[in-house]
């Protein structure tokens, strides 16, 4: 009688263990691809808002000659972006305070690129940031008011410094803006000067743009 020979099955484990490996791989591709796609994606939109914040605060209207590098048009720029949206000043406390601590910032600048020298105005205006820490939010004490009346009086001073050093032509619209200023109440909830506050707001870009130009 012949011997039947029976062979013995080899373990399947390796094979298992060998695809697992495999598989393993496989995911750790996918995974190290998707993370380097999704950092592409996140630097996109960083470029991508970065540049809608500059659309939206550039000026729509400027010299030829403007020095888009200087210090004093990237000021302008961000005080003009600040003040876009009319309906919001005087309301909103955080808009508010942005759009004033971009005009005060705006104006030292200008200030210092025409050599004006350093009033105790001028000197106020550059420690602004530290006097709008003070003021409250909402916007809905007198005594917010009475702060941004005087950092508004302290703009007009040096504005006037400015026009009369190197812009004489200006005269006439800084004396509007000294006017447009003596309408607005310190004594008063902001909320209810949204008019006059705005009309300043907007008659200092107009001057500060001509200055720049």
């Amino acid at each position: 009688m012949a011997e039947i020979k029976i062979e013995k099955k080899k373990p399947m484990w390796p094979w298992i263990l060998l695809v697992l490996i495999i598989l393993g791989i496989i995911a750790y591709l996918v995974y190290d691809n998707q993370d380097k796609i999704d950092l592409n994606d996140d630097f996109d939109d960083g470029i991508t808002n970065e540049q809608v914040l500059d659309s939206q605060t550039s000026p729509q209207d400027h010299s030829q000659t403007t020095d888009y590098s200087s210090n004093t048009y990237n000021q302008y720029a961000a005080f003009e972006g600040s003040i876009s949206d009319s309906t919001r000043i005087a309301v909103d406390s955080s808009y508010t305070k942005k759009a004033y601590y971009n005009l005060t910032k705006a104006v030292v600048n200008v200030a210092d690129e025409n050599s004006v020298e350093d009033s105790k105005e001028l000197k106020d205006l550059r420690e602004f940031s530290m006097l709008i820490t003070k003021v409250s939010s909402p916007l809905g004490k007198k005594e917010d008011a009475k702060n941004f009346k005087t950092a508004g009086d302290k703009v007009v001073k040096v504005l006037e410094d400015i026009q009369s050093k190197n812009f004489p032509g200006l005269q006439s619209e800084v004396s509007d803006l000294k006017q447009i200023n003596e309408k607005i109440d310190g004594y008063v909830n902001m909320n209810s000067q949204q008019t006059p506050i705005y009309e300043f707001l907007r008659k200092s870009r107009d001057i500060l743009r001509t200055m720049n130009e």
